[in-house]
Parts: structure tokens; sequence; C-alpha cells
């Protein structure tokens, strides 16, 4: 499925273009579209797909309560610390090699994105692409503690 490719997932594609399809109808464009129908849905597919991408990808914030380790006072002491820093690492390894590589540079190695991109010969926004497919991999693996500690390398 086309939207697929921007959204990574079968069901987030699926509402894409169901939502596409009718806005299309309850608008009905169709009378007044001078290109090709086909490639209009195709455009407003895509469209829809990177708006949905951006509306996802923004920060959430939670609440503070639901990290014990903040709300209560206490400290990671190193050796939590350091597993949920191997945690994370594992989980980076088991991104595509093309992923892990922009992840690597522009989290760990702090490297802007256009530096990124030319590197890599690729655009900016398929580094800014790759890096949200990255990041949302990570986040839907890691525990609640490792999120925390990707959140602040992130920041950082």
């Amino acid at each position: 499925m086309y939207a697929q490719q921007y959204l990574g997932s079968v069901e987030a594609a699926e509402d894409v273009v169901q939502e596409v399809f009718i806005h299309f109808w309850e608008s009905r464009p169709y009378n007044e579209i001078a290109i090709n129908l086909r490639s209009y849905i195709y455009q407003s597919v895509r469209n829809a797909s990177l708006n949905q991408l951006k509306a996802t990808s923004r920060v959430q914030f939670g609440s503070i309560d639901e990290i014990p380790e903040i709300s209560t006072g206490e400290m990671l002491d190193e050796s939590d610390w350091n597993e949920y820093i191997q945690e994370i690492y594992q989980n980076v390894d088991l991104l595509p090699p093309r992923t892990r590589e922009i992840f690597v540079a522009v989290v760990l190695e702090n490297q802007k994105y256009k530096d990124v991109a030319e590197k890599m010969h690729i655009s900016v926004n398929t580094v800014k692409t790759s890096l949200s497919r990255g990041l949302a991999f990570l986040r839907s693996n890691l525990s609640k503690e490792g999120k925390l500690i990707l959140s602040l390398l992130t920041i950082f």
C-alpha cells in the first residue's frame, strides 16, 4: 500500500487512505480536478500520510508521576543506568542499517541533519524520516526507564 511506505503501519495507512476517500467524497473535488484523478488521489494520500507522520512524531509529555524514579526523588544507581543504556544499544542494533547509521550520527554523535544528509548522499527529509521511524521503533520496544533515558539523549 502506498501510504504504508510513509507510515510503516498497515493500520495507520488504511486509516489515512480511508480519511482521504471520505474527504474526497464529502468535498466532491472531482468535478474541479484538471489533472489525472489517479495522480490527485496519490498526492492526497501522500500529503495526508506526511501530515499523520508530523502529528505523531511530536514530543508527547506524560505525567511525571508515571516515572517513579523521578517522582519519588530516587536516583538510578550506576548498575541500573548501565542496564538501561545497554537496553537502548541492543535495540539500536535492531534498527535497519541506514536508520541505525542516521540515529547514531544525529543522536549519539550530535551531527546536524544537513551534514548527515550530505555524508550519506540523501536528502535532509530522508534523514528526518529515518530518524523519526527509528525513534518510533525504539519507543515501542524500550521499557519505561529506557524511554526516559532515550528522551534525555534526544534532548541534549
